[in-house]
């Protein structure tokens, strides 16, 4: 992004960029906390190369064609795309991630975004048991933040601005729940999404200094 300052050449290479294929390493927005090692790789990644700008987008279309699992030698095979279930959700037949991320004269952000298609589980025969479906997730994250230890005006008036930096993280942002229903339309209580997926819209801040 931009042109290299005077003197210095364009391009650099993006060492470390932690660019990966879905589910591999790297995954997730930046490790624990905002300033997690995938948040340090992306900075690195961004900063580096000539004093330039650094952008980068990717995206991944996962499609699962089987998905069977023999629990023992002569036992039942579960088809985990046809309703069958190994635990209290299904296996979605198709997923969608995306990531990307900006930064340049120490001001970034970093996005990622990930939708599972709807699945559902077979009744077990037992009373009382109903098939279900599982409604399609989808979750997208927000980091934007600052390295104001490259700010001049901030460094110029106090050195304590100097390796510090301030970061604001926006999860799950359309406040996105999973919704569970039985064949009459109806959500079981355990299936409620409070009880399904706690993790709703987060706000935080996060202000560190590096010596």
């Amino acid at each position: 992004i931009g042109k290299a300052p005077p003197g210095r050449g364009e391009g650099g290479s993006a060492r470390g960029s932690g660019m990966r294929g879905p589910g591999g390493a790297g995954s997730g927005m930046g490790g624990p906390g905002m300033g997690g090692p995938g948040m340090g790789r992306m900075m690195a990644m961004m900063g580096g190369g000539g004093g330039q700008g650094r952008w980068n987008l990717s995206a991944y279309h996962t499609l699962r064609f089987s998905d069977r699992v023999l629990i023992a030698p002569g036992g039942p095979l579960l088809d985990l795309l046809g309703g069958d279930a190994l635990s209290g959700g299904g296996v979605a037949r198709h997923s969608l991630e995306l990531e990307g991320g900006a930064y340049r004269k120490g001001f970034g952000l970093r996005v990622n975004g990930n939708w599972s298609a709807p699945t559902r589980i077979k009744a077990t025969g037992a009373p009382g048991t109903s098939n279900l479906r599982f409604g399609s997730a989808f979750r997208l994250n927000l980091r934007v933040f600052s390295d104001l230890g490259n700010q001049k005006a901030l460094t110029d008036l106090s050195p304590i601005f100097k390796g510090m930096r301030l970061a604001f993280q926006f999860d799950n942002i359309f406040d996105s729940r999973q919704k569970v229903t039985d064949a009459s339309g109806a959500t079981p209580f355990s299936y409620l999404p409070d009880f399904l997926d706690p993790k709703g819209r987060m706000i935080g801040i996060d202000l560190r200094k590096s010596f």
